[in-house]
């Protein structure tokens, strides 16, 4: 990447915090082409259009793929451009910024922009549920039941908070259902009320939900919480807020390359941050699966 003028598509996602955008994406955009990076920046007018434009990218010959937002325009644009020799790019504005945060990414656009003006790349694992790369976490159960009630609207007044008073507003209408899991092909099964599968030891933020996964490992970490009352989802919550949940007799936790989920009741899932679907499904570790600035 010592090219003088490298050609590159940045996609903004403007909904993810308007007032950053106003005052500092200018900024940070002439950061980038006073260092070399020839910019086409686009931003998007509505949900779902974020994967469509990435992979549009990759069609037209752009070498980089910048993301303006948060960790669901990452996703989208990482599905968009996976694969493919292009290097992503990423200006974080959202409202968890899981994937900046594990990277080391400044928080503030114009020192994420230098990041990116370095040109230092790094090589990540992706994983992978059910035809979706994820670049953080899949889980089922309860964070996933409140993604799929929490509103737009208010996710946009008070962002990753949205998803916490979604959770706080429907928890007594929250039924636990048994996940059945098949680890590396049978080397382990185990059953539990919420698992969660991921790349990153972020998780929400700044919480640490897998506190020994690795980016770049080769490895999913899996959580498994197999308490069955919400009074016990409660204090897995908290004992995880602690850094204390690994320690609860009934909390497993594996390394893995594999995971086939099945439940005999409508079991949701999530993938960084925004819903998929329900089970059951299958996810793996992608290895080396994508280069980053960072």
């Amino acid at each position: 990447m010592e090219s003088s003028s490298i050609k590159t598509k940045v996609i903004v996602n403007p909904d993810s915090n308007p007032r950053v955008i106003k005052r500092h994406l200018r900024p940070a955009l002439r950061i980038l082409r006073n260092n070399g990076f020839y910019l086409s920046v686009t931003f998007t007018k509505g949900p779902g259009e974020v994967l469509p434009l990435a992979e549009q990218a990759v069609s037209q010959g752009f070498e980089v793929v910048i993301a303006v937002g948060g960790d669901g325009t990452a996703n989208e644009t990482i599905n968009g451009i996976v694969g493919k020799d292009v290097i992503l790019g990423l200006l974080p504005i959202g409202g968890s910024n899981v994937l900046a945060r594990e990277l080391g990414i400044p928080m503030k656009l114009r020192e994420a922009a230098r990041v990116i003006a370095r040109k230092s790349r790094r090589t990540i694992d992706l994983g992978w549920i059910n035809g979706r790369h994820f670049s953080m976490m899949a889980s089922c159960g309860y964070d996933a039941y409140a993604i799929s009630r929490t509103s737009l609207k208010v996710k946009k007044i008070i962002r990753r908070y949205a998803y916490l008073w979604a959770g706080i507003k429907d928890f007594l209408g929250y039924r636990p259902t048994e996940i059945t899991l098949t680890l590396d092909n049978g080397r382990v099964v185990e059953k539990g009320t919420f698992v969660v599968v991921s790349n990153t030891h972020f998780y929400g933020g700044t919480h640490q939900m897998a506190p020994f996964a690795e980016i770049d490992d080769g490895f999913l970490d899996l959580c498994i919480y197999q308490g069955k009352s919400q009074l016990g989802l409660v204090r897995f919550a908290l004992s995880m807020l602690w850094r204390q949940h690994l320690n609860m007799k009934n909390v497993k936790y594996y390394r893995i390359r594999r995971v086939e989920l099945s439940s005999l009741k409508k079991t949701l899932v999530q993938v960084d941050g925004d819903a998929l679907g329900e089970l059951p499904m299958t996810s793996k570790i992608v290895p080396g699966a994508l280069d980053v600035f960072c």
